[in-house]
């Protein structure tokens, strides 16, 4: 039981490594993000927000300039038979200019529909382009302070690595430990005439059998390497 307490004890020291955020140390202390990287990532979020914005005023403008055209339209093609058939005398004047009454508020009404869309899609475009001239501008400050961020994240994620090969290392020396412990028994044993029947291994796979210290639990894929590198994988800080 020893033998397993202690291989916990060195994955727990592994995977503290491997995840925890130290304080003053590691890749995954929270570092102050450069001004220019903060205010970009600040002007993509406000241009998800804005877009989404107007394309839902957009959309429920649509909507209404669609009815009111329609209305409009409806009204319009009443009016104008109304007209060939005051030509032909068929209908006094004052019948056309019931109707004319009729088509003028609806003809107003999806004029100022209309100007309203367009309009709200003009302050769209300018928002936009407002927001996107103003991340072109600091491109050049935002793309040094990512490289220098790059770097850094780099250089610690080389050192993590070589302590986490260290610590694979460790686990594989307890092993070995374990397997030189029993070939010394086995020989000592049989060189005074004594039969050995090695039980020491086995009982260390046993008991560690449930431990995650296998290749595929320790490696990181390559495919999972890449997806992370070009941001497959969401990054959640």
């Amino acid at each position: 039981m020893k033998i397993l307490k202690k291989m916990k004890n060195k994955l727990c020291s592994l995977f503290s490594i491997l995840f925890k955020k130290e304080k003053n140390t590691g890749i995954y202390e929270m570092k102050k993000v450069h001004k220019d990287v903060k205010r970009v990532e600040l002007l993509k979020l406000e241009l998800e927000q804005v877009t989404t914005a107007y394309d839902s005023k957009i959309e429920e403008l649509n909507s209404t300039h669609k009815t009111a055209l329609w209305k409009y339209e409806q009204s319009y093609q009443k009016l104008r038979k109304l007209v060939g058939k005051q030509q032909q005398g068929l209908i006094s004047e004052e019948e056309v200019e019931k109707q004319l009454e009729e088509v003028k508020p609806l003809e107003k009404s999806f004029n100022e529909i209309n100007e309203h869309l367009v309009g709200i899609k003009e302050h769209k475009e300018e928002s936009i382009m407002n927001i996107i001239s103003e991340i072109n501008q600091l491109q050049e400050s935002y793309t040094k302070a990512l490289s220098e961020e790059i770097k850094t994240k780099s250089l610690e994620m080389e050192k993590q690595r070589l302590k986490y090969l260290k610590e694979v290392q460790s686990l594989g020396y307890d092993y070995k430990k374990a397997i030189d412990t029993e070939r010394l028994l086995k020989e000592t044993f049989e060189k005074h005439n004594f039969v050995y029947k090695g039980t020491m291994v086995e009982s260390l796979a046993i008991l560690t059998k449930d431990v995650p210290i296998s290749i595929d639990k320790l490696a990181i894929a390559e495919d999972t390497v890449n997806e992370a590198l070009i941001g497959k994988i969401p990054y959640v800080n």
